[in-house]
């Protein structure tokens, strides 16, 4: 099941990459805001299966269970943060949520390589054995 979790992790960072891409083309008008807030659902979509696929997987890694609750609340910060920064049109709205993109897809990164030592059989980085 690790597998799964692994595989929905590197899905989703491969879309959010994209999703900040499509966040500079908003930015500078050229695209709409609608492929970028139906990317937004679809990550929060994804967000909720890496969840569900971290809490029913054996055996446990707690630091990618907790990585994906992470995943979870940023992503919801991040789409409050979408919206009022399309209601008020402040800069500095715009800035904490690019900046928490960037928190997002750094996470993602992160439990990427943990799930990927994992998956080959090298431990969780930065464990050592007893």
């Amino acid at each position: 099941m690790k597998n799964v979790a692994l595989n929905l992790f590197r899905i989703t960072t491969l879309v959010v990459f994209i999703q900040l891409l499509l966040g500079g083309l908003v930015t500078f008008e050229f695209l709409g805001v609608l492929p970028h807030i139906v990317l937004g659902f679809i990550i929060l979509a994804l967000a909720v299966a890496i969840v569900i696929a971290e809490f029913t997987a054996e055996p446990e890694i707690k630091p990618a269970r907790m990585m994906s609750i992470g995943l979870l609340v940023l992503v919801l910060i991040q789409i409050m943060l979408g919206y009022a920064t399309l209601d008020s049109g402040s800069a500095i709205i715009a800035w904490v949520h690019l900046l928490n993109s960037l928190l997002i897809f750094g996470l993602l990164v992160s439990a990427t390589v943990l799930l990927s030592f994992w998956s080959r059989g090298l431990g969780v980085p930065g464990r050592t054995k007893d």
